[in-house]
């Protein structure tokens, strides 16, 4: 039911501020019904964060140029491409292919954290013990680092901090109120975090 509320609120935004948006552009964010090419990065890490921008609905809601990213996670030689976890709207903490995630947007990034190996391993552990849990509409409260639910960029957020002992903070504002942002932690926060830097760039 909760979720139903925030897609009608959705549509209630869109009919206000996005006349050009329609309700094929939510079932794409949901449902991946439109697909982009991208070459396939070649240096990937494992933690390294991947990023999504969306031409259309999402991209009027959520604050900043990026509307999504994800946590490398590891690669799967049985299918032979690297493994993602996200907290993706519609589903929860789940894990994807690295090329799957790539096709559902028409630009896309990759960033490396400057943190040691160890500390990426950690942060990918955290991620994984999320998986199964709900998505977190709340966008605007102040993210909690351990929660019953996560969106996106809060549960990459909340991986690096807690797998740098609370030293690395992705969010570029720390936590701080901004009218953009307010106390929410966006994906483009995390991107522009002095702590992140990009490896990979492409838009189709």
């Amino acid at each position: 039911m909760r979720k139903l509320g925030i897609i009608a609120v959705v549509f209630l935004l869109l009919g206000a501020t996005v006349p050009g948006a329609s309700a094929g552009d939510l079932l794409n964010y949901i449902w991946d019904t439109r697909t982009y090419q991208h070459p396939y990065p070649t240096d990937v890490q494992p933690g390294d964060l991947v990023y999504g921008h969306s031409p259309d609905l999402f991209n009027a809601i959520i604050p900043g140029y990026w509307i999504h990213v994800a946590i490398v996670a590891w690669y799967n030689e049985s299918i032979n491409d690297w493994m993602v976890i996200e907290a993706k709207i519609g589903k929860g903490v789940i894990i994807s292919p690295l090329s799957e995630f790539l096709s559902r947007y028409d630009v896309v990034a990759l960033q490396r954290v400057m943190v040691d190996d160890a500390t990426k391993q950690r942060a990918i552990q955290f991620a994984y013990q999320q998986l199964g849990k709900p998505y977190n509409y709340n966008y605007i409260g102040k993210p909690k680092v351990y929660d019953d639910e996560y969106y996106c960029s809060q549960l990459i957020w909340a991986a690096y901090l807690v797998a740098s002992n609370f030293q690395v903070d992705l969010d570029e504002n720390d936590g701080a109120w901004s009218w953009t942002y307010f106390y929410s932690v966006a994906p483009q926060e995390v991107y522009d975090d002095p702590m992140t830097y990009t490896i990979y760039y492409h838009s189709a």
